[in-house]
């Protein structure tokens, strides 16, 4: 039965357990507004054309952009239209035309393609701001909401990432909303840079993380094993196809698109790290092919925060200690840490570490990096031989004293 709505009994509406429910209004006969399971609210007009009930999208309640009132103008419109016997598809259609942030955002990335880093402004995208702010309308989103969307990403450099996309975006979206009086990321809370990590793993921590690795199945066993032999960035590793590795000659090219820093990163494999490589199936172009029937046939894995906290959490039970948390915790970046600070302790050359890590700072950056062209590559195998035997000596496991005998 149809009621007086207002906006107030129309913000105040419930969403149910599933499907969707309908409100009619009793000023505008056939004005309704539909409420989903997903709490979106919707104005349609079912109006009788030809001897068939149409429901009629209106758009997207929003109390600012197209409340009540503006609803009840626009069905008006197209009532008035329809009962002249115009047609409905030459009917001037009343629409909330008020774009949301996922309509804008594939061609905001379609901009971005160009761009090196398109791949993590496209993942960011996909992975933070559509499942939280995607079906916001654009021009709706206040200062307070994007702070507090951005507090509740618990990574601070994450945080600070996906602040910095969110802003990009508007900045391109601005010319595109009218409506929009300013940027809302320019004036909400921003989190502070974190301060640098120096967090490695202890040899117990990385004994009992590589001993671990050993018992699960690709992706994240051999996976986290070949991030502990090369130091490589997670995203390298774990989105690598079949076509960067030569195993004859045991090296694994990595190329400039895929790299931090736009060069070809030719990392040699040692003898545990080719063991691995050659032990695992091939399953299509990717190293490690992803398991999800849902995603692209050619993409790498997902849930590597999943992976992370499960590897944490058997470390943790392997050393017999109660579970780290906050910065105590060591990350996929803290292995690739442990590695350099690694190569260090075993006497290799700052030099040949910086480029084990491909590094462009320090000895390879400035006018050194220019005149400084030497590759390193006998002396990364070297190192990276060097640094395969010493994990393994340390996961070996620790043989026990045999009883004397008594003469």
């Amino acid at each position: 039965m149809a009621s007086k709505l207002t906006d107030a009994k129309i913000k105040g509406l419930k969403a149910p357990a599933s499907g969707q429910v309908e409100h009619a209004d009793s000023d505008v006969p056939g004005l309704r507004v539909r409420i989903g399971a997903s709490g979106v609210k919707t104005f349609i007009l079912r109006k009788r054309i030809a001897g068939k009930l149409r429901n009629i999208t209106l758009g997207r309640y929003d109390e600012r952009r197209f409340g009540l009132a503006a609803a009840r103008r626009k069905a008006r419109v197209l009532v008035s239209d329809i009962e002249a016997g115009k047609p409905l598809d030459k009917a001037t259609v009343p629409t909330n035309a008020a774009p949301t942030i996922r309509s804008l955002m594939p061609a905001y990335l379609a901009s971005k393609s160009h761009l090196r880093s398109y791949r993590e402004i496209e993942r960011i995208a996909k992975c933070h701001i559509l499942p939280a702010l995607g079906d916001r309308i654009a021009d709706a989103v206040t200062r307070g909401e994007v702070t507090a969307f951005v507090d509740g990403i618990e990574a601070p450099t994450m945080a600070r990432a996906v602040h910095a996309q969110l802003s990009a975006f508007y900045s391109w979206a601005m010319p595109r909303l009218d409506a929009l009086p300013a940027n809302p990321c320019r004036d909400a809370g921003r989190p502070a840079k974190p301060r640098s990590r120096d967090r490695v793993l202890t040899d117990a921590e990385l004994a009992a993380l590589w001993r671990y690795a050993g018992t699960e199945a690709a992706p994240w066993g051999p996976g986290f094993r070949l991030l502990i032999l090369t130091g490589k960035r997670r995203e390298e590793l774990f989105q690598a196809n079949w076509s960067e590795f030569d195993l004859e000659a045991g090296e694994w090219r990595i190329p400039p698109d895929r790299v931090k820093n736009d060069t070809t990163d030719i990392v040699p494999l040692s003898a545990p790290a080719l063991a691995i490589l050659k032990a695992l199936p091939r399953k299509g172009a990717k190293l490690f092919p992803t398991r999800t029937k849902a995603r692209a046939e050619d993409a790498g894995p997902s849930g590597y925060s999943k992976a992370l906290d499960r590897f944490r959490a058997e470390v943790d039970k392997a050393l017999g200690r109660a579970p780290l948390t906050g910065k105590d915790r060591w990350s996929y970046h803290d292995i690739r840490r442990t590695l350099g600070s690694g190569l260090q302790r075993l006497g290799v050359r700052f030099e040949v570490t910086e480029a084990v890590l491909n590094h462009t700072s320090g000895s390879r950056g400035g006018v050194a990096g220019v005149y400084q062209r030497h590759d390193w590559k006998a002396e990364k195998r070297a190192a990276l031989e060097d640094w395969g035997r010493f994990v393994l000596r340390l996961a070996r496991p620790k043989s026990k004293p045999h009883a004397r005998k008594s003469e």
